[in-house]
């Protein structure tokens, strides 16, 4: 998930999922028409057919290259931290960093009706949730086997807890508080990952 999943593809393939983003941003879901994201991205027509296939797989990418840069985010500097509480300050940042990213969410959540009732995507968006899972369950450095389950759960949270916090922001932007709330979470999980407390 840190590579772009955009490198691979074709200079005119990167213009049309850049093009997507941009009518995403500015009319939701229902602006990306093919005709639409080809005029944006001043391509053919046939463009997204010829280079992803179907209309599916375009929004595969899409939803791929929203999901990078929000990865982006969560990732900086989480895991060159050492063990304990400076990492968990870490995570805790990224995923303040997440939510303060307005943009990106408004677009992944614009598109998640849509991945709901295509199996396609429903999958790619369920692997991109447990890639975020074991990024923050190894984030938080289990000591073994045991620790995996408590650790997967405290991951679930925290990827619950960065998408709730989000939508909320979307709708109340002045009306949640996000540094006391990011506060406690990291006291929670100081708490509940012994070797973070006290440190």
């Amino acid at each position: 998930m840190n590579d772009d999943p955009t490198a691979q593809l074709s200079p005119t393939a990167r213009r049309l999922v850049t093009a997507a983003r941009t009518l995403l941003a500015r009319g939701g879901f229902e602006a990306l028409t093919v005709e639409g994201v080809a005029a944006e991205a001043g391509a053919y027509r046939d463009s997204v057919r010829y280079y992803f296939g179907s209309k599916a797989a375009f929004i595969a990418a899409v939803v791929d290259s929203l999901a990078h840069d929000q990865s982006l985010a969560a990732v900086t500097d989480t895991l060159a931290q050492p063990a304990g509480q400076e990492r968990v300050r870490a995570l805790v940042a990224g995923d303040r960093k997440l939510v303060d990213d307005r943009d990106s969410f408004r677009d992944f959540f614009a598109i998640f009706p849509h991945v709901l009732l295509d199996e396609e995507l429903r999958a790619r968006v369920a692997a991109l949730y447990d890639w975020y899972r074991d990024l923050y369950a190894g984030g938080m450095g289990g000591a073994g086997a045991e620790d995996d389950a408590r650790l997967r759960g405290l991951a679930s949270l925290m990827v619950a807890m960065t998408d709730g916090l989000a939508v909320q922001k979307l709708l109340d932007p002045d009306g949640v508080d996000l540094e006391s709330l990011f506060g406690l979470w990291e006291e929670i999980l100081r708490r509940a990952l012994p070797g973070a407390a006290g440190q």
